[in-house]
């Protein structure tokens, strides 16, 4: 049986687009509505590429990097917990 991310086809993703690039969680945060727009509209494989982007990511630990993922996919209720989290964020 075929591994999933074999099957998905980064041709068109090269590289992640300069307006969606973030360096710590403050970055993202300050632009998460943004970012969001820009995530809605890649297709099914950009998103798989920018799902790598996110979580190698050294700057941050993995709860934020869950928050993030979530915030993108509608996962949770508004900002709400990505400004909680916001409050005890140090970059790494």
């Amino acid at each position: 049986m075929n591994n999933f991310y074999e099957l998905v086809d980064f041709s068109e993703c090269s590289f992640i687009e300069e307006r969606m690039k973030f360096y710590t969680y403050y970055d993202f945060c300050d632009n998460c509505n943004y970012i969001r727009k820009l995530f809605d509209s890649l297709s099914f494989n950009g998103k798989i590429f920018y799902k790598y982007y996110v979580y190698a990511n050294t700057h941050m630990k993995t709860c934020f990097k869950n928050a993030i993922w979530d915030w993108l996919n509608g996962y949770d209720d508004g900002k709400y917990k990505l400004l909680e989290l916001k409050k005890i964020y140090k970059a790494e």
